[in-house]
């Protein structure tokens, strides 16, 4: 299954998802459901559940930490997204 990360803003999504590369991980910055965004930052990472720890853990060492963490359960019509 593949999750999403939501953080404080764009701009550490973007830092996150940099820091990652540098160390192999190729995943996706992506727009953050309307539902969950409630107003804050319109941009979430997107990366396969078996990488949830070392997400986690880069987001501590590069001090950008993770607000919330989905899941992302698939539906006929819509995503539906399962808080972790």
């Amino acid at each position: 299954m593949k999750c999403i990360a939501v953080l404080d803003s764009g701009n550490l999504v973007y830092k996150l998802d940099a820091e990652l590369k540098k160390r192999g991980f190729h995943f996706e910055v992506v727009s953050t459901p309307c539902h969950i965004a409630k107003g804050g930052c319109g941009l979430c990472l997107k990366f396969p559940e078996e990488y949830l720890q070392v997400v986690i853990d880069e987001s501590v060492a590069c001090n950008t930490p993770i607000k919330e963490v989905y899941r992302i359960i698939p539906n006929i019509t819509k995503n539906k997204y399962k808080r972790l």
